[in-house]
């Protein structure tokens, strides 16, 4: 099977090619990440909880700020890199599924908290219709991911093999030693 760089499967978005889309979304994504994380740490009344509260809160945001930045990076990584690797496209996948998990749980938590035979405060009753605002939106975003992710990873595998198409056959040969099998693999380079 050849590999053209411009068939329409690595098109999306109405003829964008993947790669420029992956590189949009893995910016995205960083810079969401960080502007998360910043928005996070303003709003966070630090006031109000003892020191051991405030530790965990802030050893949450760097996991949540290193882990964002870093799975983005590698699907950065994974499209310019020369060695085509798509298992640098997993640790995006899993940071993906778990915001959207979470997402998943704080929707139900807000839809819960909205229908609950107790009596809620006014202000609870407010950040509960403003989570169920925000995380189905976030959740989409998440599935966007998703979608990229999986189009990016077909897109690495086709070139990967495309290029491996190209250079000879690996040659295993097995050589008997004094009881003991050793396997060396040689290209037809080194055969010559």
């Amino acid at each position: 099977m050849e590999f053209d760089e411009n068939a329409d499967r690595f098109r999306v978005c109405g003829g964008i090619h993947i790669k420029y889309v992956a590189s949009f979304c893995a910016f995205f994504g960083i810079c969401a990440t960080i502007g998360v994380f910043s928005f996070g740490l303003m709003i966070f009344p630090w006031h109000l909880y003892e020191d051991s509260v405030n530790t965990t809160a802030k050893i949450a945001f760097c996991c949540f700020l290193v882990g964002g930045c870093s799975s983005h990076g590698l699907i950065l990584y994974s499209l310019y890199s020369t060695r085509l690797q798509t298992q640098w496209l997993m640790p995006a996948f899993a940071y993906h599924l778990f915001i959207a998990v979470l997402n998943a749980i704080t929707t139900l938590i807000a839809v819960g908290e909205l229908f609950s035979e107790g009596n809620i405060s006014h202000r609870d009753t407010v950040m509960a219709k403003i989570v169920l605002v925000v995380c189905p939106t976030i959740f989409m975003i998440q599935m966007v991911g998703f979608y990229v992710i999986l189009k990016c990873r077909t897109y690495i595998q086709c070139k990967r093999r495309h290029v491996r198409n190209g250079e000879p056959p690996r040659i295993r040969e097995v050589i008997m030693m004094s009881n003991k099998v050793s396997i060396m693999e040689l290209s037809f380079d080194q055969v010559r």
